[in-house]
């Protein structure tokens, strides 16, 4: 992997609550390097399937070995709460200025809006890719939420010799490949307290993205292992699209995409 003039590197401690925060930044050459701790921990979960269309199964980190079939499942944020921020919850570099969310409440950037900051100011991303992405989203009108639950056929099936009446209810699932082995996916879910139905988004790593993976290759996880993925020239383009996603979750994910813009336009 080449590298230029300067790298971020961005380490994310979580702890068993899922609580997220960054812990330091170390510059060198062009690229941003993000270091996870190779266990499953809050919002980072290791799986496991055949392909990429697969449903992805728990990945026991201390008790399995890494292969190749592993992947880091990160289910990522691009906001918080100010009172988060404030109370230690969850730790932000951007916290100059906040915006104000579709809820109505006041956030700072957070997460991938902070990834996405770092790539501008080493040069990753230009200001004008910015606004084109903000052009772009602006005119999405079609979202994710806007999927409809579909139930298959009820049939009969008898479970300890009681009868039920089971239905298949499918909820489709977008995946949205990246160069560089990663993938952007999309799982349409219901709502747990209304009807309808909610888009969680999730930044897929597979094992060998990693630019250290060799290290684990083979082996099973202890404390203090971590894994290293590189942003660079080469695959920025993921943060746009993980942004291009958000955007089209439904129009509340639009509506705060489009404030985060703004606000990081501010900033740089």
């Amino acid at each position: 992997m080449k590298f230029t003039t300067i790298i971020f590197l961005l380490i994310f401690a979580f702890s068993s609550y899922g609580q997220d925060t960054v812990s330091k930044y170390v510059c060198s050459n062009n690229s941003i390097e993000l270091t996870f701790s190779a266990a499953n921990d809050g919002k980072f979960r290791f799986k496991t399937r055949e392909k990429d269309e697969s449903f992805g199964k728990t990945f026991a980190t201390r008790q399995n070995a890494f292969n190749e079939k592993v992947y880091l499942e990160w289910q990522i944020g691009y906001d918080a709460l100010v009172e988060d921020v404030k109370s230690g919850k969850k730790t932000t570099k951007l916290t100059q200025t906040t915006f104000i969310a579709s809820t109505g409440r006041e956030k700072y950037p957070y997460e991938l809006s902070e990834i996405l900051f770092e790539s501008i100011k080493c040069g990753l991303i230009l200001i004008k890719d910015l606004d084109r992405l903000s052009a772009e989203i602006n005119s999405y009108n079609n979202f994710f939420d806007g999927k409809e639950i579909a139930v298959e056929t009820a049939s009969g099936v008898l479970f300890n010799g009681v009868p039920f009446k089971e239905t298949a209810i499918r909820l489709p699932t977008l995946f949205m490949p990246q160069n560089d082995g990663t993938l952007i996916e999309t799982s349409i879910q219901k709502q747990q307290y209304a009807s309808g139905v909610q888009p969680m988004i999730y930044f897929c790593i597979p094992f060998k993205s990693f630019a250290n993976w060799k290290d684990l290759d083979g082996k099973k996880s202890v404390k203090g292992n971590e894994l290293k993925y590189v942003i660079n020239k080469e695959n920025s383009e993921v943060v746009l699209n993980l942004f291009r996603v958000f955007g089209m979750a439904s129009a509340r994910h639009k509506f705060d995409v489009e404030q985060i813009l703004k606000t990081l336009k501010r900033l740089v």
